[in-house]
């Protein structure tokens, strides 16, 4: 007997949108891993060098684009989404593009805003699927020590089956959930097996970033495959290490997990080394990926996190994938059956959900 006051619905071969469920078939073109509406800014006791000066504080505008573009801190930076307006424009980019869903992985304690994300999907036309679960230590809740597995996971199956936060909007997969340090911290880890017992609860899917660095990411996988997780409902993001280590990248995907590739048209990543710096060496090894049979299970995303990465600031935006990205692959021999694979087939997969167990 389920512990839970409420019923959990089987939502098995469908993909659960802000809008309600839909059939896989009408995703279309997916970006698999972008912020809307974020704050990224960092709680007291955990700013980077440079966050508490004075200058930090200023507007982002373009007498303090330049610096902010070389590293310098800027709070207005790390907030997306303070005008609705500015951000359905950006996003339109990408519906004009062809693009059919955005998957929007702010998780809880991030500035998450479910209405927003439903007034976004009916505005722009787009399929918007909503995260949900928690981030990187920096931004877990003050109590995230005294909680439990099983009230984590209530939290996350919540939002799922009701909607989070008295809305009634409900997310459709579970992340991005963090697991970025060396080694783990224990409440990652219970994060970790909170989101794979939700999943298997309820059927949805979960996305990392990160997932873990080096042979943690075997610890990830393997705690989720203890709690029931079919490895086609498991997306590891910020797939970087996986084309910097081949060796490494083919034991990753023998485990039948999706990797995703995104920070794509970035100035830069303020997490160095677990992303690649240059979207040509991105674009070379997922060719070398495709042609050593993995396009099944390669995921792209732009992980728009940052007012810079907006075209209002000069970014790339949105639709720097279909605009320029793809065709890079192209150039480099992928063929159109296998980015359809990439953009359309996989992105559909990896959010469909399974049976609840």
């Amino acid at each position: 007997m389920s512990r839970h006051p409420f019923d959990i619905p089987d939502l098995a071969g469908q993909v659960l949108t802000v809008a309600g469920p839909v059939d896989p078939s009408v995703l279309g073109p997916t970006l698999m891993h972008e912020h809307v509406f974020v704050d990224l800014r960092r709680p007291p006791g955990f700013c980077r060098p440079g966050e508490d000066a004075p200058e930090a504080a200023e507007p982002l505008t373009l007498a303090t684009l330049a610096r902010t573009r070389h590293g310098r801190p800027n709070a207005d930076n790390d907030i997306l989404g303070d005008d609705f307006d500015e951000m359905l424009t950006e996003v339109l980019a990408f519906a004009r593009r062809g693009g059919g869903t955005l998957v929007e992985v702010s998780p809880a304690g991030l500035g998450r805003d479910p209405g927003s994300l439903l007034r976004l999907s009916r505005a722009s036309g787009l399929h918007v699927v909503m995260g949900g679960g928690w981030y990187t230590p920096t931004f877990h809740p003050s109590d995230m020590d005294e909680r439990t597995v099983d009230e984590l996971s209530d939290t996350l199956v919540r939002d799922i089956v009701l909607g989070a936060g008295g809305t009634g909007v409900r997310s459709g997969i579970i992340g991005e959930v963090g697991a970025d340090s060396v080694p783990l911290t224990g409440n990652e880890l219970k994060s970790v097996r909170a989101s794979g017992r939700a999943s298997r609860l309820t059927g949805a899917p979960v996305t990392f970033h990160v997932g873990g660095v080096g042979e943690d990411k075997f610890r990830v996988l393997d705690i989720l495959d203890e709690e029931g997780v079919d490895p086609a409902n498991i997306v590891l993001g910020h797939g970087g290490e996986i084309l910097t280590d081949p060796e490494f990248g083919e034991r990753v995907l023998a485990r039948g997990v999706f990797v995703e590739f995104d920070f794509l048209a970035s100035p830069g990543s303020p997490w160095g080394h677990l992303f690649l710096t240059s979207d040509h060496k991105v674009a070379r090894g997922i060719a070398g990926l495709v042609e050593r049979g993995h396009a099944h299970q390669i995921l792209l995303g732009h992980d728009v996190c940052q007012k810079i990465q907006l075209k209002k600031y000069g970014g790339k935006g949105y639709d720097y994938i279909p605009r320029y990205f793809l065709p890079a692959l192209r150039g480099l021999g992928v063929s159109e059956r296998d980015l359809r694979t990439i953009m359309v087939d996989n992105p559909a997969r990896a959010l469909t959900f399974t049976h609840p167990g």
